[in-house]
């Protein structure tokens, strides 16, 4: 029997349906049953032989009866060990997911790989060896990342004194509401919050800070953009010297949920409001006879970000990179930025101190002229490194793996942009040689803000003192010259500070002899 999810029976309905069908009841009498009416939550139907769970994916995007997300939650398993079976008609092909392995999680945060997976007659199956201990399970294609989670860490990040709202979002850093609308199952999708905010150190202008735009969630199953665009906020706010200075050289302004109707709705792909158009090929409001192509959050956002960006730098950013990501998979996935070359993509700092921090992250030449969001950043708003960034789904991977990998995307930047102020002699490492350049300058006056003679504090006195050694001391060891140091030795213990600077302060008496 094919139970749609609009109407899954009660209990007591299967207990009959079941015993009059002949199934084999599971112990202890449970009935298997599920439910993926829920945030993020995606199946069309199901049905339930004894112990052997029939999945029919949704198909809101791709056509054919394609389907590219699942996540639902199944009851009744205490003591079972359930054999999911799925067509492979997958969006992508059915060797796509050839080496899939679904996750499933006891409290619907933790996600474990399913012990056994491969395609059979047609259809994808997976299991565990051993039965369940608990009678709710959840079940995902990949590693779920909701509007909820998405909301809940938006209301952490307003409470840092680094997070504020932008020209375009409140206090909440809300910039507006999805559309909402109907979905294909029938359910009502109501408006949601989408959100904007700039992430750097208020204590410092923003004359002369680079200006970064990061976003994610546009296409609704591409889940694992959002965990590693995740990672790379909680670096930026986290008490890592690196991320401290970093916040004092650059701004980002954050747009992380650009589709929220469709990622609440379960959606393969698209929106609510136009489910058979790309999200991705609706970013511009110039396009002749077709602004913003009829999509209600592309318009939201990208007319936010145009003004956040005017405000600030007059429309320019230096950086914008969407990330995605790829619900496919592969034995030996790559992750991988989409970039040009022939511009300079490859060579930019942040890249080259990017592939420092990973080894699993390949160059695609981007060919796309149409309007992405990548093109969107460098036409609209003047990005000189516009790139979409696809992380890549392996069975192997947990969340910890995306997230860092997103702080690897702060790191480079803290590399590419931050470090500079420290590195005074620019040979990429910051060490005994700038503090003795630093100190032959001691106490001089030099042009407003110039690195080079080592005025490097932020703070534009146009003079090297303290405020300078500090953060010279700060950046101790950082850098790939002679040979990177490690993360956590980037920065001096205080004993060793203390050292330093009474060595430095030894070194002043002398040269004032």
């Amino acid at each position: 029997m094919t139970l749609p999810l609009r109407a899954v029976p009660s209990a007591w309905f299967c207990l009959i349906a079941c015993a009059a069908l002949g199934f084999s009841a599971t112990p202890a009498n449970a009935v298997i049953s599920l439910d993926a009416n829920f945030d993020h939550g995606s199946l069309e139907n199901y049905s339930v032989s004894g112990s052997t769970v029939s999945l029919v994916g949704r198909d809101n995007y791709y056509g054919g009866g394609q389907w590219r997300w699942v996540y639902f939650k199944t009851s009744g398993v205490n003591g079972v060990s359930p054999d999911f079976r799925i067509s492979t008609n997958f969006a992508g092909g059915s060797s796509a997911i050839a080496n899939h392995n679904f996750r499933y999680s006891l409290d619907g945060v933790n996600w474990t790989p399913f012990d056994n997976h491969g395609i059979s007659g047609g259809t994808f199956n997976f299991s565990n060896n051993a039965a369940f201990n608990q009678d709710e399970v959840w079940v995902a294609h990949s590693l779920p990342y909701s509007y909820g989670r998405a909301a809940a860490e938006v209301a952490q990040y307003k409470l840092s004194p680094y997070v504020s709202s932008t020209i375009s979002s409140d206090a909440n850093l809300v910039i507006g509401q999805s559309p909402g609308g109907t979905d294909d199952l029938g359910r009502t999708i109501a408006p949601r919050d989408m959100w904007g905010f700039k992430l750097t150190d208020n204590s410092i202008p923003s004359a002369g800070k680079t200006q970064i735009v990061l976003t994610s969630g546009l296409h609704a199953n591409e889940v694992l953009g959002n965990h590693t665009l995740e990672g790379t906020i909680d670096f930026l706010l986290s008490n890592d010297s690196r991320a401290a200075e970093l916040r004092k050289t650059a701004e980002f302004f954050i747009y992380p949920m650009l589709n929220p109707d469709g990622r609440f709705a379960g959606n393969n792909r698209a929106t609510i409001a136009t489910p058979n158009t790309d999200p991705n090929r609706a970013w511009s409001p110039t396009f002749p006879g077709k602004t913003w192509f009829g999509e209600p959050e592309i318009q939201l956002s990208g007319e936010a970000m145009m003004a956040d960006l005017e405000v600030t730098t007059g429309g320019d950013a230096e950086y914008f990179i969407d990330y995605h990501s790829t619900i496919t998979t592969s034995a030996n996935a790559n992750d991988f930025m989409f970039l040009h070359p022939e511009k300079g993509h490859t060579s930019d700092p942040f890249w080259t101190n990017f592939m420092n921090e990973t080894s699993t992250v390949d160059v695609w030449q981007s060919t796309s002229t149409g309007p992405t969001t990548a093109n969107f950043g460098e036409i609209e708003l003047g990005a000189g490194f516009d790139s979409t960034f696809e992380t890549a789904f392996h069975p192997s991977r947990g969340v910890d793996y995306y997230e860092e990998m997103g702080k690897d995307v702060g790191v480079a930047f803290f590399r590419a942009l931050a470090r500079m102020r420290a590195d005074i002699d620019a040979d990429g490492f910051v060490g005994l040689s700038d503090l003795n350049f630093m100190l032959g300058n001691w106490n001089a006056s030099v042009p407003k803000g110039d690195w080079d003679f080592g005025d490097i504090a932020g703070n534009g006195d146009s003079f090297i003192g303290i405020d300078d050694l500090n953060v010279l001391l700060s950046n101790w060891n950082a850098g790939t010259f002679p040979s990177p140091p490690a993360a956590d030795a980037a920065v001096p213990e205080p004993a060793t500070l203390a050292m330093l600077s009474l060595g430095a302060l030894a070194t002043l008496r002398r040269q004032r002899r």
